[in-house]
């Protein structure tokens, strides 16, 4: 029995209307019905009964049916993984990514990643702003989801995959906490907290004013720049949806116009990289 019939039979066995099978499997109505024909000669009896109203399975179709999926789901799954296998499509994918802010597109994109890639296992870790490239280049990620921009010879930018306006971290009783919207006239002398060991072009990409005009204080961690803001040491430059994300009492983040948005990207080794994060880059430029 040829495949296409088999697909003719599955298919209308569902759709029961022969116009509506034809459509799905692009074929003519006149195919399938020719299809179908040479599978009940196979068969030696009728698989469907149908008038002008309506198709319905006979009880030999039934039986047919029942016995016929699950076989061909299991010959499509098998055919499935050798090609994934042949592919390079099999194994373990790790991969990071920088800020709670973008788990919702991630998550999206590694379930349908897993649903074309039954035999990938994925697993995915939150890696620190301090130690923004350290995770890909030690190579205990094969995909990292960083904000940009990533201007490291080592190390390639891919699709984004969210692009996050900024805001500026305040205390809530701070001047600034009242305005609708801060631009860099509003700022003053305010002092600019960052994490720890961010490249120097980093900063000055995210800062609403011009670098020599502004201080700056690395602090160890994200969390730290929070806490030392909600105790009136500094201002900080963070993602819209920080506020959400990261509340904490004392903390308001208001819109930071005029200043570049958080646009956060694949990356990954230059050097190298693996089949299944080439296939996971494919899957995410889709």
């Amino acid at each position: 029995m040829e495949r296409q019939d088999i697909e003719v039979f599955l298919a209308l066995a569902e759709e029961l209307h022969f116009a509506r099978t034809a459509e799905r499997l692009r074929l003519t109505p006149a195919a399938v019905s020719q299809s179908l024909k040479r599978v009940e000669r196979r068969l030696g009896a009728p698989l469907f009964t149908r008038t002008t109203r309506r198709v319905d399975l006979t009880p030999l179709g039934s039986q047919f049916l029942a016995d016929l999926a699950p076989a061909y789901g299991q010959v499509q799954a098998a055919i499935a993984r050798a090609v994934a296998a042949g592919h390079g499509l099999i194994g373990d994918l790790r991969l990071g990514y920088m800020s709670a802010a973008v788990t919702g597109p991630l998550l999206a994109l590694v379930d349908s990643f897993r649903a074309q890639t039954p035999d990938v296992s994925v697993s995915i870790q939150e890696t620190t702003l301090a130690d923004l490239y350290g995770p890909l280049r030690r190579a205990e990620v094969d995909l990292c989801v960083l904000p940009l921009p990533v201007a490291e010879p080592d190390l390639t930018t891919g699709p984004t995959l969210l692009s996050e306006a900024a805001a500026l971290a305040v205390p809530t009783g701070h001047r600034l906490a009242q305005l609708d919207s801060i631009t860099a006239a509003d700022l003053g002398d305010e002092p600019f907290l960052f994490a720890q060991n961010l490249p120097r072009y980093w900063i000055d990409h995210h800062l609403p004013a011009p670098a020599e005009s502004v201080r700056t204080t690395s602090l160890a961690g994200f969390q730290e720049v929070l806490a030392y803001v909600v105790s009136g040491q500094g201002v900080a430059v963070v993602g819209a949806q920080t506020d959400r994300l990261y509340p904490r009492p004392g903390l308001t983040c208001v819109p930071l116009g005029d200043t570049a948005p958080f646009d956060y990207a694949l990356t990954w080794r230059t050097e190298t990289i693996p089949p299944l994060a080439k296939a996971f880059l494919t899957h995410a430029s889709t």
